[in-house]
């Protein structure tokens, strides 16, 4: 089974060689070569940022660089509680073969893939289409892996598989407040924390799965509900 998360914003370069070569390299440098002609007047335009951010992002293309593993990279609220510093070789290596990390710059990203710091979402304006280009691939690599998957993504995210061509099945997992609302931080810590189960479990009984603060609730259709717990 296959776990799937989202990217974040927030990124901090931890260096390591890798010997992982990125899954769909001629889309990810067709992307990021349209990226590099930008000025940072295009940039701000196409990202709706500020200034600050704007800077950045220039400095980060200008400064390109494939160095450091997508698993330690991303710093966002589902990674801190994923925490891999703290998770074991063994479960490691099962999260190099079982999770998968949305990127709308490099599609789909395996926990050791060497990335560069960027910013991209799904809904920056670019020429480029990143739906159109992304949609057909993933989807068809899903079904060439032929497992069931586990979505752990955004909506954003999901929004990148194709559920008319999909030909596995996929298991969403959502988590809700006690009012049945979804709150986008508990939801981002929640996933990431599942996810860190799921590894260290090494089974998908996916209503067993235990996090804190959350336990399951229902199941509806294909989607697996937990609910915060109240404290009295």
């Amino acid at each position: 089974m296959i776990i799937l998360l989202s990217p974040t914003k927030k990124q901090k370069r931890h260096p390591q060689t890798s010997e992982h070569a990125l899954l769909f390299e001629k889309e990810k440098q067709q992307i990021l070569d349209h990226l590099q002609t930008l000025n940072p007047i295009q940039i701000k335009q196409a990202y709706k940022i500020s200034d600050a951010l704007t800077h950045q992002t220039h400095e980060q293309l200008l400064n390109y660089r494939e160095d450091s593993p997508a698993i330690y990279t991303y710093q966002g609220e589902a990674f801190k509680s994923l925490d891999p510093q703290t998770l074991t070789k063994d479960d490691l290596n099962y999260a190099q073969e079982h999770l998968y990390i949305f990127s709308a710059l490099y599609g789909l990203l395996k926990p050791f893939h060497a990335i560069s710091l960027y910013r991209l979402d799904l809904l920056t304006k670019l020429e480029l289409n990143l739906f159109k280009i992304w949609k057909p691939i993933i989807t068809q690599y899903f079904n060439t892996l032929n497992q069931p998957l586990v979505n752990l993504a955004s909506q954003e995210f999901t929004n990148l598989i194709d559920f008319d061509t999909l030909q596995v099945p996929i298991y969403h997992v959502q988590f809700l407040n006690k009012d049945h609302k979804v709150i986008s931080a508990q939801a981002k810590k929640a996933r990431g924390a599942y996810a860190r189960a799921l590894l260290q479990s090494k089974h998908f009984n996916l209503k067993e799965i235990s996090i804190e603060d959350y336990h399951f609730s229902h199941q509806l259709d294909n989607t697996y509900i937990f609910i915060k717990n109240t404290i009295d």
